[in-house]
């Protein structure tokens, strides 16, 4: 039984909606903007220099922590329940049999404890944000996934085995991230990752909201929707520890995630398709993509690869999910080389994942276009 994706939302920097964010990134729209309230400090001058990101200007001022998560948590799944077919809030029948996942920043940047509880996270991210937006999903049928950029893959794993066992009949997911915080910031600062105009490798940082309603394929054609893109394979792995804060992945692991999901995939090899990746300007990332490279030769035949990140900056957990709201809409406007796409992403930590997601035949602009007011 096939596995659909039937609802996507999105708020980012360069678009508060799927449509507009997608079709912004697709056409490689940036708006970065310096911060007037953080800033770094020149080693060789002790000069204070301005920092550039990509805030959400206008939406995601005077949040902070979790209720910064929370604000774009929210903002990507209103934007998700106005994709057509996808019941309000009170169709208590249909989100009853939904289960809801969050993906949520690593506990060091969300809350100022060492190691929060996952009953900690729902109760201060997923619990209120069901709430507000009035969906009867069950207590126990909500889980937090905090592992970074590679939690995305973790939360479709859970979401497929939900409905492969038929204990829930769809998933909802939402990933949320900011690295535009202090505590964030003032971490990257002090690991040098930032990208500031004395030093010019590292990341921009960003934030982003992202919502996916994920569904058997036989439940949405029963129900009247019309499926986005149906899942073929994820893939998770770990790559092996360089010690104790160092990033010096070698690429095994990631590109044996992009093996497996290739081959579980059943796409033509030589691969020469889209991958969307989450490079983001550090060179420890650029370099465990390299290896992985050098791992795939026989598997890739210069696939063209897509970064987020140059739209949007780094957006942490949500990178991925970014990337893989990128990859339908290509399939869905037919802007995608191939049929499957791969999206690829790295944790801090090492962890890694990769999904192949396939489109539904002929492109279906109108799901996109024929959106609900809100």
């Amino acid at each position: 039984m096939s596995t659909v994706l039937t609802g996507m939302g999105v708020v980012s920097s360069v678009g508060r909606t799927a449509l507009a964010a997608c079709a912004a990134i697709h056409a490689r729209i940036s708006r970065p903007r310096k911060l007037r309230y953080f800033r770094s400090v020149d080693e060789e001058t002790q000069d204070a220099v301005g920092l550039t990101a990509h805030p959400l200007t206008g939406y995601t001022e005077g949040f902070d922590g979790v209720g910064r998560w929370r604000r774009l948590a929210l903002g990507a799944l209103e934007d998700l329940l106005r994709t057509p077919c996808v019941p309000k809030d009170a169709d208590s029948r249909f989100w009853g049999r939904t289960g809801m996942v969050g993906v949520l920043p690593v506990p060091e940047d969300l809350l100022p404890v060492p190691e929060p509880e996952s009953a900690s996270l729902l109760a201060l991210c997923l619990s209120p944000l069901r709430d507000e937006l009035g969906l009867d999903v069950a207590v126990e049928s909500m889980k937090a996934v905090a592992m970074g950029s590679a939690g995305l893959f973790v939360a479709l794993e859970m979401g497929l085995r939900w409905l492969d066992d038929g204990v829930l009949d769809r998933c909802l997911i939402v990933v949320a991230d900011s690295y535009l915080t202090p505590l964030p910031l003032l971490r990257l600062s002090r690991e040098r990752r930032l990208k500031w105009d004395g030093q010019p490798v590292g990341l921009m940082p960003g934030e982003a909201g992202v919502g996916f309603l994920l569904e058997r394929e036989t439940h949405a054609v029963r129900r009247g929707a019309s499926p986005l893109a149906r899942i073929l394979a994820v893939a998770t792995g770990r790559e092996s520890s360089p010690g104790s804060g160092a990033r010096h992945f070698s690429g095994v692991a990631l590109g044996s995630c992009v093996r497996d999901a290739l081959g579980r995939s059943a796409a033509p090899l030589p691969f020469s398709g889209d991958i969307h990746v989450d490079l983001n300007g550090e060179s420890w990332r650029s370099r465990q993509w390299g290896g992985a490279l050098a791992r795939l030769r026989d598997g890739l035949a210069e696939p063209r690869i897509h970064t987020v990140a140059s739209s949007v900056g780094d957006t942490g957990c949500a990178s991925a999910a970014l990337g893989l709201c990128q990859a339908v809409h290509g399939l869905c406007w037919g802007h995608a080389r191939s049929n499957p796409c791969l999206v690829v992403s790295s944790a801090d930590d090492g962890a890694v994942g990769c999904v192949a997601v396939q489109g539904m035949g002929a492109p279906i602009r109108a799901l996109f276009m024929g959106r609900r007011a809100g």
